[in-house]
């Protein structure tokens, strides 16, 4: 499987930027009261597990048109879409207007959400056409003509389609909606969620929560305007979903998750496995080492090399002493015997010295440190190796610590979860496999943004201090060839980031001009990593000084939580439970 790095733009790094200088500029603030409040759904006295809270924790109910980055939409307690817009040039509201209802006369249940429903989701795939995930368990095309145009507006639905009525779940989010033109067809390719549980085959557990992925799609139909639904494919991960994006024609999907990611029928076949190496394991437990050398059975070893040396480590009890074993041999063969009883007798791979080195009990296990004949990196310890042999392993010292950087010294926050491997992976539905693998360490990502309609949602990963966007790279002429690319540079903002231990939405504007950190309530702090000169400053030995700016906006006392936050080129707005706010920036 290929491993795709991710590859620095040296041009968009910053050398010489040395931080964010607090700005007491004043931020204009517009408030606006809700005709009606902002639909939220909380989660359910059942809805426990780290998914769901991360689920409902990190949803936006304030959502975004790529197209029209100046219109904001969220749903109010009517279940009434409702679009906020304001001036381009002056950030100035210009109202709010209701411009789709969703009506449940024909949903087949009941006509309000129940208790364990997710929220409302909603994406724009076009200039001229959005879905809409109710949260319970269909999505809603949407026809919403010319957005850009004043007046009122009435969107018309074109079709309804139950998310995956096989599964039996209820409560779905929508992660990711993509238009393409397929053969002359118009396609929509979706993918939502649902925090399921099962059973768990270890024993230490009782269930497991996992996140149960649908690909499906919409495609017109040729003749008419009419569209068919399908499912494509399901997949499943137990691990926090950070990414979730289509790449470019939607014949893979790309994935970040700090554990693994299946389709149910390979989770089922290493379900199957793992039970059956529990049952073996019961039925013939492991044999003691003591009992197995009694017996004159082989010692289990293992071993790893320098240039000169073997290392071979054996597994012996804790109540044996160094006098009980003894080496002999030639400087090929190997003979370890333990009270007269053999337990390794074996053809080296090359030549060692004619001493046969020296036998020595640590805390590990019994070590023979053997010198060799001539300076070289062996294969293979044995001459002859079958299925089964212990392979090299690394040298068992102390790992060395990092190197001290005084201008960059190490502090918690670039040490992520020592037991977390986060990895980003390309699904391809015409394989059925995972294609590609980024490995991204144990660092969340540290934001996800759309940049420019039609595209793939872009991704920031921590590169020392900075937070580096990538963006997905598609080539049509080699379809089974995917990359990402250096987008931009937010310099410095991978430090800030990790340092806002209460943070609830990261945002950054498309033109990458700034980025803002919003907390739960009140404190919205937003970065312009810009290059300026910092009044001449420099270091004693090198150029000018670069600095940023930094805004401490606090809202009111008035304003209830932080819902949802959306960023354009000059204001961002922000959605609380009674109010919307625009910061001119």
């Amino acid at each position: 499987m290929p491993v795709v790095e991710l590859k620095v733009d040296r041009n968009l790094v910053c050398p010489n930027f040395d931080g964010y200088k607090l700005s007491f500029d004043s931020v204009p603030v517009l408030r606006q009261d809700l005709g009606c409040d902002a639909y939220v759904l909380e989660p359910h006295a059942s809805q426990f597990s780290l998914l769901h809270v991360e689920l409902f924790a990190r949803h936006n109910h304030l959502v975004a048109d790529p197209w029209l980055r100046h219109h904001s939409y969220f749903f109010n307690e009517r279940h009434q879409l409702v679009q906020c817009t304001s001036d381009p040039q002056s950030g100035h509201t210009r109202g709010q207007r209701v411009v789709f209802t969703v009506d449940y006369s024909d949903q087949g249940d009941e006509r309000l959400h129940r208790p364990g429903d997710y929220n409302y989701t909603i994406i724009f795939v076009s200039e001229r056409f959005c879905v809409i995930c109710d949260g319970m368990t269909s999505y809603h095309l949407v026809d919403t003509g010319d957005r850009s145009r004043s007046g009122a507006q009435e969107w018309q639905r074109i079709t309804r389609s139950p998310v995956n009525n096989a599964s039996g779940h209820r409560g779905f989010e929508l992660f990711d909606a993509r238009l393409d033109v397929v053969q002359e067809r118009k396609q929509i390719s979706l993918v939502a969620g649902h925090v399921a549980r099962r059973d768990a085959v270890a024993r230490d557990q009782t269930h497991v929560y996992y996140m149960d992925l649908t690909w499906a799609r919409w495609t017109q139909l040729p003749n008419n305007d009419d569209w068919s639904y399908s499912i494509c494919q399901r997949l499943e991960t137990t691990g926090s979903l950070q990414y979730c994006a289509f790449e470019p024609r939607a014949e893979s999907l790309v994935i970040a998750s700090n554990r693994e990611v299946q389709t149910p029928e390979q989770r089922q076949a290493a379900d199957e496995a793992a039970a059956a190496a529990a049952v073996a394991a019961r039925l013939n437990p492991p044999v003691d080492q003591e009992v197995q050398l009694q017996n004159g059975g082989q010692a289990n070893y293992g071993w790893s090399q320098t240039a000169d040396n073997v290392l071979i480590r054996f597994k012996v009890p804790s109540t044996a002493s160094a006098e009980e074993f003894d080496v002999s041999g030639s400087n090929t063969n190997i003979v370890v015997k333990h009270r007269d009883q053999i337990i390794f007798t074996e053809e080296l791979y090359a030549s060692v010295g004619e001493d046969l080195g020296v036998l020595k009990l640590a805390e590990n296990g019994l070590e023979l440190n053997l010198t060799k004949a001539e300076t070289q990196n062996w294969p293979r310890l044995l001459a002859q190796e079958d299925e089964g042999v212990a392979e090299e392993v690394a040298p068992m010292e102390a790992t060395p610590l990092p190197i001290p950087d005084l201008e960059n010294p190490l502090e918690e926050c670039d040490l992520g979860p020592a037991d977390e491997e986060i990895k980003m992976v390309r699904f391809n539905l015409s394989s059925g496999n995972i294609t590609h693998t980024i490995f991204l360490g144990s660092t969340p990502l540290v934001l996800t943004t759309t940049l420019r309609p039609g595209f793939p949602a872009a991704f920031a990963t921590r590169q020392g201090v900075d937070a580096s966007i990538w963006l997905q790279m598609y080539q049509p002429s080699r379809p089974d060839e995917w990359s990402v690319r250096h987008e931009g540079q937010l310099h410095a903002f991978g430090y800030v980031q990790a340092s806002k231990v209460q943070r609830k939405f990261t945002a950054c504007c498309p033109d990458l001009d700034y980025v803002v950190i919003c907390d739960p309530v009140r404190h919205v702090l937003v970065y312009f990593p810009s290059h300026e000169s910092a009044g001449g400053l420099r270091r004693r030995n090198g150029p000018p000084v670069s600095l940023g700016k930094q805004n401490l906006v606090t809202l009111g006392d008035n304003v209830d939580e932080i819902l949802g936050i959306t960023t354009a080129n000059n204001v961002i707005t922000v959605l609380s439970k009674h109010a919307l706010l625009r910061l001119q920036v």
